[in-house]
């Protein structure tokens, strides 16, 4: 089943769910001026849309770090409970943005009432010009239908739903510096999906039970890397359950382990948790795929849905979640980064491959054949070429060198230094390797499979683990 295949997929099944099953939806929310715990949003079932109310999905400052003298925007966008329809279905929704310094003082509100009516998944952004002074401050978000006078009431006013977040003014000679050393995964494992990492002693990885995203109880286990190697890796019994929450996009930086949270058929979020299973904690509610962090920055592909799908575009965000950026503005399959580099499939030009800067200027395209599948392993690209019956190239970063590795059909693609590894989709979809500089393809495997992990001695594929 091909990748784009399986992201069509993503859509039916949440509609699908959505019909048939009531879900308890929660996120980054709460019910006072003051409490910045998550708490749940309550319970939706059925399809009936007046009765669905919009939460705010996420919202953020401008810009990162935030230095003593600044003024900043606040940006927010919207969805309503069981957002998989139309989005034309909705009503506009309405805002109301405070601001306080401390968590004990009471807020200033930004917005005179609440703002004009717009689309939920539109940006709406209030400007602070006041000058920040050094320390912490809270933000408190009202949203409502434009056509709810407010179904829950603080002393602030009525609203349908609150959303809070905090963030942080500092010193310019306290500011986080970007470490451009904290990288979280390789970037062949970035675009396929990042289904394993590992320290020193473990390797953490995702038991995926099938193949199609989200109908599979996609848990986060650790193996200790001395342990007895063996194929049996769906031994659950076996290894360490680290959370019960349905993961992809592993990255591993400073004991802290990121990934993308499926916390229900239609709610997301972007979370961290300590390698030991502690510490669970909710950095944004969104929907993501092809996640890596580097520097202070966590980078991924926004998901949004069928009915709006150039929304699909690559974003950043800091790790303390308070500044959201949005790097292109292109409908975006796969993407992954290397030497400096974000490489993209543009849905929006026909799948072709571009790259763009980390702070998405350069944007360029690296070559006219159209993909479904690719990876970069230092300024090479890997592909499969649709024009040319999805048959294994290479091409570099700048556009230059386009050449064909294989005659084979290849779906899943990863790359180390000496190999380029792949699904082949010729061979009943088997893993295959081939040398990089072109070569005698190898079958590594006779299963069927998807997505492909190379860790430091070891491929992780189809739910095992096999010798490089």
């Amino acid at each position: 089943m091909s990748k784009k295949v399986i992201n069509r997929l993503f859509s039916v099944i949440t509609i699908t769910l959505l019909i048939f099953m009531t879900c308890s939806t929660s996120a980054k929310a709460d019910t006072t001026e003051t409490d910045f715990s998550h708490t749940d949003f309550g319970t939706v079932s059925g399809l009936s849309v007046e009765k669905q109310n919009p939460y705010v999905e996420y919202a953020g400052v401008d810009h990162y770090p935030v230095l003593s003298g600044d003024t900043i925007k606040i940006n927010m966008s919207s969805k309503y409970d069981g957002d998989y329809s139309d989005y034309s279905n909705y009503d506009p929704v309405q805002y109301r943005v405070f601001i306080a310094k401390g968590e004990n003082e009471d807020y200033t509100e930004l917005t005179n009432g609440y703002s004009n009516a717009i689309s939920a998944y539109n940006e709406f952004t209030i400007e602070d010009n006041n000058a920040l002074a050094e320390g912490k401050y809270k933000v408190m978000i009202f949203v409502k239908k434009s056509s709810s006078n407010g179904t829950n009431q603080n002393s602030y006013g009525a609203y349908d739903k609150i959303y809070n977040f905090n963030f942080t003014c500092y010193n310019s000679s306290d500011a986080p510096k970007n470490d451009d050393s904290k990288t979280s995964n390789s970037s062949g494992n970035i675009v396929n999906d990042g289904m394993a990492v590992e320290d020193n002693d473990y390797i953490y990885y995702i038991n995926r039970v099938g193949d199609v995203y989200g109908a599979a109880p996609d848990y986060l286990y650790k193996v200790r890397k001395n342990d007895p190697p063996r194929k049996d890796i769906c031994d659950l019994s076996y290894n360490t359950q680290l959370i019960p929450n349905r993961v992809w996009n592993l990255n591993l930086v400073d004991n802290w382990i990121y990934y993308s949270n499926w916390k229900d058929a239609f709610h997301h979020s972007i979370n961290k948790v300590k390698t030991d299973g502690t510490e669970d904690t909710c950095i944004a509610n969104e929907a993501v795929v092809n996640m890596f962090v580097e520097g202070n920055w966590i980078y991924y592909v926004k998901r949004t849905n069928s009915h709006s799908i150039d929304l699909n575009n690559i974003c950043k965000i800091s790790l303390d979640g308070s500044c959201r950026i949005r790097l292109n503005s292109s409908a975006t399959e796969d993407m992954t980064a290397s030497n400096g580099w974000i490489y993209y499939t543009n849905i929006s030009d026909g799948y072709k491959i571009y790259r763009m800067r980390l702070d998405g200027s350069e944007n360029t395209k690296v070559c006219d054949d159209e993909t479904l599948f690719m990876t970069v392993y230092g300024d090479t690209v890997f592909y499969s070429n649709k024009s040319d019956s999805d048959k294994l190239y290479k091409v570099n970063g700048d556009g230059t060198g386009k050449a064909k590795l294989s005659n084979d059909k290849a779906t899943f693609i990863n790359a180390s230094k000496d190999y380029v590894y792949y699904v082949n989709y010729s061979d009943n979809e088997n893993l295959y390797k081939i040398p990089v500089g072109r070569g005698r393809s190898e079958k590594i495997t006779k299963e069927y499979g998807t997505n492909i992990t190379i860790l430091d001695d070891k491929i992780f594929f189809n739910g095992m683990f096999y010798d490089k």
